[in-house]
């Protein structure tokens, strides 16, 4: 590794470390019998910090648009919020030997080992790029986006979406019971996210006739006081047979200031079935495929 690189790479480690730490919405899992399930492995919520060596107001405009276009992708991304259980994504501009630049970057996750990236070649020289329009400042972005997208779906295990016919055909049916107890909009966004988010995950297709499904999912939401301005927020997301066996919990909390949610969720809403659907792929895997399923020729 070049030492223009490494001192690079150095910065955005120190910039992440320094950054403030809002409170965290954190996943918890619990399964009965013999199906332990891991806390959900996906980002919870990723923070893009500006890019280390572009002269402002360069380096927030970059970090902006990579974080629209993670968002695109389904991704929590901020420039403006982090969380304590969140991800940094840092990246810097440097270098190569003939004057052009690369972009690296390096995601950091609380107990992980960082995830850094292949350098995105940009073919062009800092001073192309202080000069570069709207259109051509926004393919970067979309093309780093892209890298790092790819790479944390990589990570935590997410294959690509099932595209193909006789691969949603394969997946394990789900019908989803009605959501109960979310104070606004709630109940039909996590519903509507979690669908999204398992089909995304190759885990499970959702299907609206309960008397083809596999297995049943349904969310609890339930509110506490907790103090005079502020509520804890708790999903419980279960997975059972039709016959109304249970087979496991998917836990999330937070505290949130008083009324938060009681009108729409909006990302909120994404960020906790992501949870919820990558614990519910995780036993849906120890489960084995149904009886149902369709192998792949």
């Amino acid at each position: 590794m070049s030492s223009a690189r490494g001192i690079a790479l150095a910065c955005m480690a120190l910039l992440a470390a320094c950054q403030p730490l809002p409170q965290p919405f954190q996943p918890d899992s619990k399964v009965p019998g013999e199906f332990p399930l891991t806390m959900p492995i996906g980002e919870v919520s990723l923070y893009v910090a500006p890019v280390t060596g572009a002269e402002p107001p360069l380096d927030s405009d970059l970090a902006a648009r990579v974080a629209a276009a993670l968002l695109a992708r389904e991704i929590p991304a901020s420039t403006a919020t982090r969380s304590l259980g969140s991800s940094d994504l840092t990246s810097a501009l440097i270098e190569d030997e003939n004057g052009r630049l690369l972009w690296a970057w390096q995601v950091a996750r609380p107990r992980t080992a960082p995830l850094n990236g292949p350098d995105y070649p940009l073919g062009m020289t800092a001073a192309a790029l202080n000069q570069a329009d709207e259109r051509t400042r926004e393919g970067l972005a979309l093309a780093l986006a892209s890298r790092v997208a790819a790479a944390l779906d990589a990570r935590a295990g997410i294959p690509a979406a099932a595209s193909s016919a006789e691969a949603v055909a394969a997946l394990p049916k789900v019908a989803l019971l009605p959501f109960t107890g979310a104070p606004g909009d709630g109940n039909q966004a996590l519903a509507v996210a979690l669908r999204e988010w398992l089909l995304r995950m190759g885990a499970a297709r959702v299907v609206l006739n309960r008397q083809e499904a596999d297995y049943l999912v349904l969310c609890e939401v339930k509110l506490d006081d907790a103090g005079p301005q502020r509520q804890t927020v708790s999903l419980n997301w279960v997975l059972q047979r039709p016959d109304g066996t249970r087979l496991g919990d998917v836990g999330q909390a937070n505290q949130v200031p008083r009324g938060t949610l009681d009108g729409a969720w909006g990302p909120v809403a994404r960020l906790a079935a992501q949870g919820g659907a990558e614990g519910l792929r995780d036993l849906l895997a120890r489960l084995g495929p149904p009886l149902s399923a369709k192998p792949l020729n």
